[in-house]
């Protein structure tokens, strides 16, 4: 009589018939009354205890099954049922792991770094391509008191140019730093800066493309950089001088900023987008083109009312230029175009020209003929039929 396999999730595996050998998967599966039974039965469990090793992959693997992959000397398993996959295994020790393979893994906890056995030696992988150029690494940096800080530690191969971190210390002798950092400032230090200034060179004369501190400023030679007329230093554009003498920035007369005052002083400017916007706090969230007026539970809202005079403006997506930028967010404080052109929600026949009012329906705008002085909106640039759309408007 026949019986039923089973896979562990109650799925059927095989049907093995009598007096016979099934070979649905990588075991032999014995039928009832198939003589000399014993000896399959029994290399059954050799497979089992050498997890099928092999040169070659299993036929007919089924999900979950391992196999000892003497090629590589690597344990697989089946996660589909057809094809193998590497079981990972990273150690986690301080010291390299003995007798590896190429591509064997492990985590570094001296320095806290995953590591790859090339073959010849123990690299830490790069996306530059070469496995030990440069990488970065999260660090516990430990101080002359016996504490350890958070930092991280750029390396190049072997070598640590610089540290990121968030305290002022001393580092102790120890890796990663060992000797090489004499203290830690707060922002970026550089291997070999002053310990007391964390400056790696006080002038572009020293060969560094970067000196100064976090704390300092960090000043760039080599993108667009102009040199200020009082001390000869090199400054990116739109930078303030940082000696504390002069805070204008030096470039062409006819524009100039000082971040004393916060005054911008240019002979022109141009902007992509078309309108001059305030944010006011609205008592609900409004949609862009939509027509407010002061009043609500908050500064502005919506009307029903025909040519309100209450009438603050319409709601913009992109101003050119935006007033009371801080007082909130485009949910909680609206930009509302004051003067410009925006696209705007409105209702009934329009023409252009026509002068635009608040309308009967919330958050509309319509034509109006003859209106109150402080009722207009502004002015239709585009027309719209009967019902309801949104077109382009001068706000005025």
């Amino acid at each position: 009589m026949p019986y039923v396999l089973l896979n562990t999730d109650g799925s059927t595996l095989t049907t093995v018939n009598d007096a016979s050998l099934n070979q649905t998967t990588s075991l032999t599966f014995v039928g009832r009354n198939y003589a000399g039974y014993g000896s399959f039965i029994d290399q059954n469990f050799v497979y089992l205890l050498q997890n099928f090793a092999n040169l070659t992959a299993p036929k007919k693997p089924v999900q979950g099954q391992i196999w000892f992959d003497q090629t590589t000397n690597r344990l697989k398993v089946s996660t589909n049922g057809t094809t193998f996959r590497d079981i990972v295994n990273v150690p986690y020790t301080s010291t390299a792991p003995t007798n590896p393979s190429k591509g064997d893994l492990w985590w570094n906890t001296a320095s806290n770094q995953l590591c790859v056995w090339s073959g010849t030696a123990w690299v830490v992988p790069s996306a530059s391509g070469s496995a030990s150029a440069s990488s970065w690494a999260y660090n516990k940096i430990v101080d002359n008191t016996g504490a350890s800080r958070d930092a991280i530690t750029g390396y190049c191969g072997t070598i640590v140019p610089l540290v990121i971190s968030s305290y002022s210390f001393t580092p102790a002798n120890t890796e990663p730093v060992s000797t090489s950092f004499v203290s830690i400032k707060k922002g970026i230090s550089l291997n070999g800066a002053d310990p007391t200034t964390g400056i790696s060179a006080s002038n572009p004369g020293s060969g560094y493309l970067l000196w100064g501190t976090a704390a300092d400023a960090i000043s760039a030679r080599g993108l667009n950089t102009v040199v200020s007329t009082a001390n000869s230093n090199f400054y990116v554009p739109l930078v303030a001088n940082s000696n504390g003498i002069s805070a204008t920035i030096e470039t062409a007369a006819s524009f100039y900023y000082n971040p004393n005052s916060g005054v911008l002083n240019a002979q022109a400017t141009s902007a992509q987008y078309a309108d001059l916007a305030e944010r006011y706090e609205a008592d609900a969230v409004y949609e862009v083109g939509t027509v407010l007026v002061i009043g609500g539970l908050k500064e502005v809202t919506t009307t029903i009312k025909f040519a309100d005079t209450r009438v603050a403006g319409i709601v913009s997506k992109k101003p050119a230029y935006l007033m009371n930028s801080d007082a909130g967010n485009d949910e909680t404080h609206p930009a509302i175009a004051l003067k410009g052109r925006v696209p705007c929600k409105v209702h009934g026949y329009i023409e252009r020209g026509d002068l635009l009012v608040t309308s009967d329906y919330a958050g509309y705008a319509t034509a109006a003929k003859s209106v109150s002085e402080g009722a207009v909106i502004g002015k239709a640039l585009q027309s719209n039929s009967q019902g309801f759309g949104v077109i382009e408007v001068l706000v005025v």
